[in-house]
């Protein structure tokens, strides 16, 4: 099988991710204005459970399914029976989440006072376990993951447009969010089938249990301040406090978005590097990695910081004044995940230090857990910003002082400061655009094309030959 580009595949993940927040950017800012922030909430509220149980459904296949498929890709046999393994396991854990996800509804009243959703969200659980995005990264076929997921992304946004008038219409539009899942899964599983030739019996094999456990475990731990962390908030405050948070993660997904598209495409790669030996170029990578990190995401974070207010009222609108604030402590978590991406995804992972994993994602759950029953029911979506801010950078403290105990990579401090300084110019502009510009559309468009272009032009040449390394 012919090894893809690195630069291709990253291209093919930008033009996902990219296209994702696009569609995002259109749908939101109408269907929170057609719900209202209350609705927007309830809906985020039922998703985030469904999405609760369905960590435990698929636990830790997405990163065992590609690393494990990465290393045999070019041994036709050996990668059927390794998807016939992974799926077969996925497919015996889904059961089981699923049992318990249709009891908790039946037997916790606040999930039973919306019994309707939940059972459509059972469809999503239901669908993840054919989706086998696992497969394609794992054989590094970006190329079809971005074609199949714009076209499914795009008939959504006709739908939402077409279909979505009023604030009643949220259970339609929370339909129409699980039926994008499912759309896919049937695309994916068909797309797959024609490719896989297996054994039925590989489907009961119980050979990657313990490692789908052990990944799951991490995948859990890191839920108690992403998933759990709205699911909590929703049990102790409102829908409308929901909303805000919610509100303010949006641009927080999108920043890490734009680097997982990196990450991600990596990982198959560097698994295969350090399983070849080939040592050299795999650190170059990891060099490679960390200078994208400090030259994109710092002045990312710190213009989002600056202009939260305009950019809350561009995603939302009126009466979304109350996610600013959780915005604003919210958007530092995106350094600390972005370098932990690069450590996990591209170090520890690749060299199966699972155990690592393990130790930091429980580190974060713990601070998560003590901050959310502490502070979340006193300042509702303010606390629960700080339970991710303070669970994110937790956990990444914990990879930098593994990664620094070994030895394995020096991280470029010297490289942060500089490019701290280097991105106050843009800083700058977009706080000028605050107080200059009352509308904010127009406010965030400005900084963008004035601040954006200074950006490049002071770091254009590092940028340029940089992107032609990969």
């Amino acid at each position: 099988m012919e090894k893809p580009s690195v630069k291709k595949n990253f291209l093919y993940k930008s033009a996902l991710t990219l296209s994702t927040y696009l569609i995002s950017f259109v749908t939101f800012p109408y269907v929170s204005r057609m719900l209202g922030v209350e609705n927007i909430g309830l809906v985020s509220f039922v998703d985030n459970t469904v999405g609760y149980f369905l960590l435990f459904a698929t636990l830790g296949i997405n990163i065992l399914g590609t690393r494990e498929i990465a290393s045999v890709k070019d041994d036709e046999q050996r990668r059927s029976q390794v998807f016939a393994r992974v799926l077969g396991v996925n497919l015996l854990f889904t059961a089981i989440a699923l049992a318990a996800y249709f009891v908790a509804v039946a037997a916790i009243p606040r999930l039973h006072e919306n019994a309707d959703l939940f059972y459509i969200g059972a469809s999503k659980i239901v669908a993840t376990a054919f989706l086998v995005e696992w497969f394609f990264s794992g054989v590094e076929n970006f190329r079809y993951i971005t074609l199949r997921s714009v076209a499914v992304k795009l008939l959504y946004v006709v739908g939402v447009f077409l279909f979505i008038k009023e604030a009643e219409d949220y259970r339609l539009y929370f339909i129409m969010t699980m039926g994008v899942v499912v759309l896919n899964a049937l695309i994916n599983i068909v797309y797959a089938a024609q490719r896989i030739r297996f054994r039925v019996r590989d489907l009961f094999s119980l050979h990657y249990v313990k490692d789908n456990v052990m990944l799951g475990i991490y995948g859990i731990m890191t839920s108690m301040y992403m998933t759990f962390n709205v699911m909590y908030l929703g049990m102790t405050s409102d829908n409308e406090q929901v909303g805000y948070y919610t509100t303010a993660f949006k641009l927080y997904t999108i920043i890490l978005g734009l680097f997982s598209a990196f990450a991600n495409v990596m990982m198959p790669r560097m698994s295969a590097l350090y399983s070849g030996g080939n040592k050299e170029q795999f650190f170059d990578y990891i060099n490679h990695s960390f200078a994208l990190v400090v030259k994109f995401i710092i002045p990312l974070i710190m213009c989002s910081i600056v202009m939260a207010p305009q950019i809350v009222g561009c995603l939302s609108g009126a009466g979304y004044e109350g996610a600013i604030l959780p915005m604003r402590i919210i958007m530092p978590a995106a350094l600390a995940v972005c370098v932990a991406q690069v450590l996990t995804l591209q170090i520890i992972m690749p060299m199966k230090q699972d155990k690592v994993l393990l130790r930091a994602s429980l580190c974060g759950a713990v601070v998560s857990l003590l901050i959310n029953l502490t502070v979340v029911p006193h300042l509702h979506s303010v606390g629960s910003a700080i339970v991710l801010l303070c669970s994110e950078v937790v956990v990444t403290t914990t990879y930098v002082v593994y990664i620094t105990r070994k030895g394995l990579v020096r991280l470029p401090w010297r490289l942060v400061a500089e490019n701290v300084l280097i991105s106050l110019p843009t800083v700058a502009i977009c706080w000028g655009c605050t107080k200059l510009i009352p509308i904010p559309y127009l406010s965030v468009l400005t900084a963008l094309i004035v601040g954006g272009g200074v950006w490049i032009a002071l770091n254009w040449r590092y940028v340029r030959n940089l992107v032609r390394k990969l």
